[in-house]
């Protein structure tokens, strides 16, 4: 059933393919973009019917098993799919589902907009509902993944603006300042943002001590929102 399934999806996605569609949305992932190119009304209406009927005919084994099987091509759309059913699985989640959210993150989650949809929608699910811990996300600022890593601060992005995560955000990006990657920095950055609009004095304080070592690209997510006068101090002393 799981294998008859996966290959319907994928032959809508083969059929409906627009090369049209590639090309415009392309240059927004450095990364690459491998995809088919399919209309968005389109596809998210097939999602549904297509969850609808793993809901009917799949064990949550078996689907998890299809979702898998999708994400690890490196197609866009397949990717979608996966995250998409994961989750429509919010009622089931627990541990066991964060260790499978996990291993997807650290393997075959490869662009910002797959990373940044299952952060706000998943991982930030996770913690709100106290499923894992806040310690157990951070476990994966160690990953030798980028994007497992960018995680855990985007995920905090959503924390923050929701409640008081002031503390944990600045863990967070003490913990992280310094990564080698340019997507960590953006996250970093974004998250350092967020958490300026809930206590600015705060976090100027902390981007005043790292000025001087932290990646450009964190100063200048960090402090958009900052008056431009005000900015000046945040530039580095050589």
């Amino acid at each position: 059933m799981v294998e008859k399934f996966e290959k319907e999806i994928r032959g809508f996605l083969k059929k409906n393919a627009d090369e049209k569609i590639v090309e415009k949305y392309a240059r927004y992932f450095n990364e690459g973009y491998d995809a088919y190119g399919i209309d968005k009304d389109k596809f998210s209406q097939k999602r549904e019917e297509w969850f609808k009927f793993c809901q009917k005919n799949l064990t949550e084994d078996e689907l998890l098993a299809l979702c898998e099987n999708l994400i690890k091509t490196g197609k866009y759309e397949e990717a979608s799919v996966a995250l998409d059913f994961f989750i429509r699985l919010k009622k089931n989640y627990n541990k066991r589902l964060f260790g499978v959210i996990g291993k997807w993150f650290q393997k075959y989650i490869v662009n910002w907009a797959h990373s940044d949809w299952a952060c706000g929608d998943i991982l930030y699910f996770f913690i709100k509902e106290k499923i894992v811990s806040l310690k157990e996300l951070m476990e994966w600022t160690e990953s030798s993944s980028k994007w497992k890593r960018r995680a855990v601060p985007v995920t905090l992005v959503k924390l923050v603006s929701k409640d008081d995560y002031i503390n944990e955000s600045l863990a967070v990006a003490r913990k992280l300042i310094l990564d080698p990657e340019r997507v960590v920095h953006q996250g970093v950055g974004w998250l350092l943002r967020e958490t300026w609009k809930k206590s600015p004095a705060e976090v100027e304080d902390f981007l005043y001590k790292w000025k001087d070592k932290a990646p450009r690209l964190v100063i200048q997510y960090a402090t958009e929102k900052i008056s431009k006068e005000k900015r000046k101090k945040f530039r580095r002393s050589s």
